[in-house]
């Protein structure tokens, strides 16, 4: 019955896989069509003569290669920061009092809850008058409060389980608390550093209003916002946008496997 189940479960999965494959298999083969053609009655059948000229020219026409690296240096480092920061924020609460930790909790529930269109305006109204909004660093500020609450909410459940009497006898053995979040919290929590690095790629790398609010140099846009170039060259050439969007869809996979990698390899690893 067991073994029954875990094949009916696999094959859940493959067919939600499969599912979710679906497009990104219609933009590949999309992308295969020689720019200026119609668009095929039926998106999924084979090109006649497939090649890769969509993507020179998704190169050619914008500056795809620089918008891309912007994207992955923008990505590297809201990652980073969003872990850094949500981490030690979620650790820091569980050293709380129960009745502050409520409170904090509740907190973090309100932040979640407001909508991102009712501060787009205070916030460039703020990196305005700091000088900042013709730049990228306002794209980074969201990373240093966790990206998100809901990534600090993950941190806090995660280490909220964590023993506390491995905490007090380090705080004895003179760790601050710094130290405490970075040799013993964040090595215990790994599954939760995957799961949140993987959500926090996919809004850096997929964030297209603020870095059209706040970039106007060519060559420091982003790759989103370079495929809407390529979407504004109108449908005759949605060859050209398909292979741009396969451009952008394929790390977002990539990430996306790797990280259930990452969560079998942390599963099947034995206790200490």
């Amino acid at each position: 019955m067991v073994h029954l189940q875990k094949i009916a479960r696999g094959l859940i999965a493959t067919l939600a896989g499969l599912l979710l494959l679906a497009p990104f298999a219609w933009m590949l083969v999309g992308s295969l069509r020689t720019p200026g053609a119609a668009i095929p009655v039926s998106p999924l059948s084979w090109p006649q003569s497939p090649g890769l000229e969509s993507y020179r020219r998704a190169f050619e026409w914008v500056p795809m290669a620089s918008g891309l690296l912007n994207s992955v240096v923008l990505t590297l480092a809201g990652v980073l920061l969003s872990l850094l920061s949500a981490s030690f924020t979620g650790f820091a609460m569980t050293r709380l009092s129960a009745e502050r930790q409520l409170r904090a909790v509740a907190l973090l529930v309100v932040a979640a809850s407001i909508p991102l269109t009712a501060i787009w305006v205070p916030r460039f109204v703020l990196f305005e008058w700091l000088g900042l909004s013709r730049s990228a660093l306002p794209l980074l500020a969201p990373a240093l409060y966790g990206a998100s609450p809901l990534f600090v909410l993950l941190y806090f459940v995660a280490m909220r389980r964590l023993g506390g009497e491995q905490f007090d006898a380090a705080r004895l053995d003179g760790l601050g608390l710094p130290a405490q979040w970075w040799r013993i919290a964040l090595p215990q929590v790994r599954p939760t550093t995957v799961a949140v690095a993987t959500l926090a790629a996919m809004q850096f790398w997929g964030g297209f209003l603020e870095p059209l609010l706040y970039l106007e140099s060519e060559r420091e846009l982003t790759a989103p916002l370079l495929l809407h170039a390529l979407d504004l060259l109108g449908p005759t050439q949605w060859a050209v946008l398909m292979a741009g969007a396969a451009l952008l869809t394929l790390p977002v996979l990539l990430a996306f496997v790797a990280s259930q990698g990452l969560f079998r390899s942390l599963d099947h690893r034995p206790e200490n």
